[in-house]
């Protein structure tokens, strides 16, 4: 059986049933004004609470608030600690839905949290992804730009690409020296026999590594009968090469290059010669 009570201090009227009045004594808290009352001594007639609250029995379905006897027992400091009360709630209407129980209002808090956490820890997942991707292509670009010549080499086909990247980074793309993989082969030189001093010195250039290397420079020393040096020139690639040579494209890995100079040597007089490579 249900009775109306109502709030001395907000004057509320809310339902409550004789096994929750019973229950705790008949102490209950306002869910209006947090009053806590006694619900015995504030019982109204039914008459006088029909002025304000609708009867259940004219709804086709219940859903007036009622107290929930699952809720947790408080206590408040101005009551003995054996005094326990109920927490009611006014209904705003007749037929609001029922008060949830503080337990059930206090898991709903804490799942909220949880996925709040939970969403939190994936956005900064997310972030410190994206970051270590950020890092890695950064790595990536600068480990390209330093090594672009070494790139070049070991995948001509990435060379016009990085050709045109670097256009626009104002950098180059030189071609490897090794000198060690250089060598000078079948030299000689002979005396013009028809112009006196004139010297025409021939040999041939070898890559014998295994990769496209940069044309060297030639430096040519000629010698006395004594064996010391008289006159010494460095030559250019675009010097002792023939015409027409592409010179930016190096010496393929064991392609040879045949040299041919011609070198006026005057009054000195000229017995030996050596010649090296350099870069």
């Amino acid at each position: 059986m249900r009775v109306i009570t109502h709030c001395p201090a907000c004057q509320t009227q809310f339902f409550a049933t004789e096994e929750q009045l019973n229950q705790h004594g008949g102490k209950v808290r306002c869910g209006q004004c947090m009053q806590v009352f006694d619900a015995m001594a504030q019982l109204v007639s039914i008459n006088e609470g029909a002025e304000n609250i609708a009867d259940a029995d004219s709804s086709s379905k219940d859903d007036t608030p009622a107290i929930d006897s699952a809720a947790p027992v408080q206590t408040v400091p101005e009551l003995e600690a054996s005094d326990s009360v109920i927490e009611i709630t006014a209904p705003e209407t007749a037929t609001e839905t029922a008060k949830q129980p503080a337990y059930l209002g206090d898991a709903i808090k804490k799942n909220r949290l949880r996925a709040s956490h939970t969403t939190g820890n994936k956005s900064r997942k997310w972030l410190w992804v994206a970051a270590s991707l950020l890092m890695l292509l950064l790595a990536t670009i600068q480990s390209v730009y330093f090594l672009r010549e070494e790139i070049a080499i070991y995948y001509p086909q990435a060379k016009p690409l990085l050709v045109q990247a670097c256009q626009k980074l104002s950098c180059t793309i030189n071609l490897p020296k090794k000198i060690e993989s250089i060598a000078i082969d079948d030299s000689d030189m002979q005396e013009d026999a028809d112009h006196p001093g004139l010297i025409h010195f021939a040999s041939t250039l070898i890559n014998s590594g295994h990769h496209v290397l940069a044309y060297p420079n030639l430096e040519l020393t000629l010698t006395d009968v004594e064996d010391k040096p008289v006159l010494r020139r460095n030559f250019k690639p675009s010097e002792y090469l023939p015409a027409g040579t592409n010179i930016a494209d190096g010496i393929q890995a064991g392609d040879e290059s045949r040299i041919k100079l011609s070198i006026t040597t005057g009054d000195i007089a000229v017995a030996g010669y050596r010649v090296f490579v350099t870069y």
